[in-house]
């Protein structure tokens, strides 16, 4: 296979993964069960937790691409991730509230019940240390106890 085979092969990887990334954050939250509030940008939305109907974040094409960023401590490669953004987390009775902040922008999410919150950074290029070159490959993913994606958001 020549270089430029392999290289249209990547293309298409890609487009397939952010194609994929770009339809999860646009179908919102899914679920049953009490609610949780999110902020992003001064607007609210309530959101659906609990008994997850989503779909299985192993199964997702971003998996790969995706770091635990919460609860926790933080690994190389999640930090490396969160290039450029700032996150603040707090405890509370049920959880933490984590703060993730971007360029003025901010959204604040709860981790309840033993959820985790990733980032999916699908491309490291133009990340550089306390630098996000463009958010279009990246997004963030709150996975219930059992493995299901319940929200996804972008800042």
């Amino acid at each position: 296979m020549n270089s430029m085979q392999k290289l249209v092969i990547y293309g298409v990887i890609v487009v397939i993964v952010l194609l994929g990334l770009a339809a999860l954050l646009f179908m919102g939250p899914r679920g049953h069960g009490s609610s949780n509030t999110i902020t992003i940008q001064g607007s609210t939305t309530s959101l659906a937790r609990g008994n997850s109907t989503g779909p299985l974040f192993s199964s997702e094409s971003y998996y790969p691409y995706s770091y635990l960023i919460a609860p926790g401590n933080l690994s190389q490669q999640s930090k490396s991730a969160l290039d450029g953004y700032t996150m603040t987390v707090s405890q509370t009775p049920a959880g933490e509230n984590v703060t993730i902040s971007l360029s003025g922008r901010s959204v604040v999410t709860s981790l309840v019940n033993g959820e985790k919150l990733y980032i999916v950074e699908t491309s490291f290029g133009d990340d550089a240390p306390g630098f996000e070159g463009s958010t279009a490959d990246d997004g963030f993913v709150v996975v219930d106890q059992n493995g299901y994606v319940v929200n996804t958001f972008a800042v």
